[in-house]
């Protein structure tokens, strides 16, 4: 799908109100196989590969800014005269909270293990500097080390007590994708190039996705979020999608439904 002239892989499945599902760093569009089938039935289901993953390429820097991203996602928006659902985790969690913060179109937001932005100046000016560390450390050493080394970060310990093949499924899809995708998505894309959209968010539209152990962003969702709208998800860290799939899905079909519901009174 062509969206202001850039060539994205777009998965489409379902029928129903239009449901956009915005991955991770280094996820895909198959980071939502499981989400996807549960909710086809009710809903018109669109898992993209954000630019420089999985079969979206990357584009020049200043094509793959935050903001023109997010304008790329407001075009496929556009393709449908209605509003939608955004469902997006920590990276694309980022890109959901922004497409909130700028579009009409968008009448709910699920906002999982993410975060509005970085307050500070001095930090986002750290944060950048530390993403390009990291996206020269993936060029220099190439995907299959960067990935053994993404993988023993704190954030993502829970994923080691999976079973195996669970285990072994994720490391593919990480090892599927570009290096050069990944370190551009490093650079222009990181939290430190994210402008802040805590004072732009409607506290009320949106809620908050947390696993019970993830300490980061569980104190992240308690400054930006209405108490009753935060959904703490117990024994999972930072990807409580895979941590914990079931209650992950029963909350979303949950929180869909509710806005639904909404909608049509």
């Amino acid at each position: 799908m062509k969206l202001r002239h850039h060539s994205y892989h777009v998965e489409i499945i379902g029928s129903g109100p239009p449901l956009l599902l915005l991955h991770g760093f280094t996820g895909s569009s198959a980071t939502w196989e499981m989400l996807g089938r549960r909710l086809q039935s009710d809903y018109t289901v669109y898992c993209i590969d954000l630019l420089g993953h999985g079969q979206t390429v990357a584009a020049p820097y200043q094509r793959m800014r935050l903001t023109e991203q997010v304008k790329d996602l407001q075009d496929l928006l556009a393709t449908r005269d209605e509003t939608w659902s955004v469902l997006g985790y920590s990276m694309g969690g980022r890109i959901a909270l922004m497409l909130a913060a700028t579009s009409k179109q968008v009448k709910q937001t699920i906002a999982v293990s993410t975060t509005p932005g970085i307050r500070s100046a001095h930090e986002r000016r750290l944060r950048r500097q530390a993403d390009r560390r990291l996206a020269d450390r993936l060029l220099t050493d190439g995907l299959p080390n960067f990935i053994a080394y993404w993988e023993s970060l704190p954030l993502f310990e829970s994923q080691r007590h999976l079973p195996l093949e669970v285990q072994e499924s994720i490391r593919r899809g990480r090892l599927g994708q570009s290096a050069e995708g990944l370190a551009a998505s490093l650079i222009a894309q990181g939290t430190g190039n994210m402008a802040p959209v805590w004072h732009l968010l409607d506290a009320a539209a949106i809620d908050w996705i947390v696993g019970e152990e993830d300490v980061k962003f569980k104190k992240i969702a308690d400054e930006a979020a209405l108490p009753e709208k935060i959904h703490l998800i117990p024994a999972a860290s930072h990807a409580p999608h895979i941590d914990q799939p079931e209650k992950f899905v029963t909350i979303v079909e949950k929180l869909l439904l509710t806005n639904q519901m909404g909608e049509s009174k």
